[in-house]
């Protein structure tokens, strides 16, 4: 068995897809209302509306808590603060600001448009 993909719901595809897009990923295709794949080296990143979501389940899904985390490998210590300065200027926030972890990463988590958190490493050597 392999992990092949990891969905997450949306309230706003375009909202959704512009965040990932300005993160570094590309839309796969066309963007749809309803479904929306990522472009990914590896696991596919796939959107999903709440609508279509709640059509699959027969109950629209709710938020409870921070229950999963994506977390993005990028080239250098200096790409986290990049990308993390980007965002910012882009309106989003961090959950937390760029540091040097113990585990010897330079890590941030910032928040996606849904308020997932969003994990953006490094390796510090």
């Amino acid at each position: 068995m392999k992990l092949d993909m990891v969905g997450l719901v949306v309230s706003d595809m375009e909202a959704a897809c512009l965040f990932y897009e300005r993160l570094g990923l590309k839309v796969a295709g066309e963007m749809d209302e309803n479904y929306t794949e990522l472009e990914n080296d590896g696991v596919r990143i796939s959107l999903n509306s709440k609508k279509m979501v709640a059509g699959i389940y027969g109950f629209e899904p709710n938020k409870i808590g921070h229950q999963i985390e994506l977390a993005f490998l990028l080239e250098s210590p200096q790409a986290v603060d990049t990308l993390c300065e980007k965002m910012r200027d882009f309106g989003y926030s961090l959950f937390k600001e760029p540091w040097d972890a113990f585990w010897g990463q330079r890590y941030a988590i910032i928040h996606d448009c849904e308020g997932n958190l969003i994990s953006l490493f490094a390796a510090l050597t």
